[in-house]
């Protein structure tokens, strides 16, 4: 039988692990100027070409303020540049630079091999499980 009491230690131990992973393999790119929390701002803007402060904050499960720290970071880099809202000059918009722009099939090289290191011998079915699983205890918070 599983023990079920260490749940919370084994997703932070998932985490970590992927968290190294992903590093290892920007490294491996010549990408060393960019950290993991910054990977949830990439995908968004790759996804969606423009983005609000408080849009990016609420896709990636962040507060503003964090995310204004890590969005700081990626201007200063040269990999986003930010601009007032033209309908409310109170919201900042972000979207990527070129310099940013062409990072999208690395990081969708490394998504790829994330995957593929996650799930490695499951079913399409046990796939889904744990994702509604996951899902189920997110939203329990």
């Amino acid at each position: 039988m599983v023990k079920t009491e260490g749940i919370i230690a084994l997703v932070a131990s998932v985490r970590e692990k992927a968290n190294k992973f992903i590093t290892e393999e920007l490294k491996k790119r010549g990408i060393t100027d960019i950290s993991t929390p910054h990977g949830g701002i990439f995908v968004h803007l790759f996804r969606n070409g423009e983005l609000s402060m408080g849009e990016i904050a609420q896709k990636i499960d962040r507060d503003k303020s964090t995310v204004t720290a890590l969005i700081k970071r990626l201007v200063d880099l040269g990999y986003v540049q930010t601009s007032p809202s033209s309908s409310d000059s109170r919201v900042t918009m972000v979207k990527l630079t070129h310099k940013g722009a062409v990072l999208e099939n690395d990081f969708k090289e490394i998504s790829k091999g994330l995957l593929e290191k996650v799930y490695g011998g499951s079913t399409d079915l046990e796939r889904e499980m744990l994702v509604r699983l996951l899902m189920r205890v997110n939203n329990n918070f």
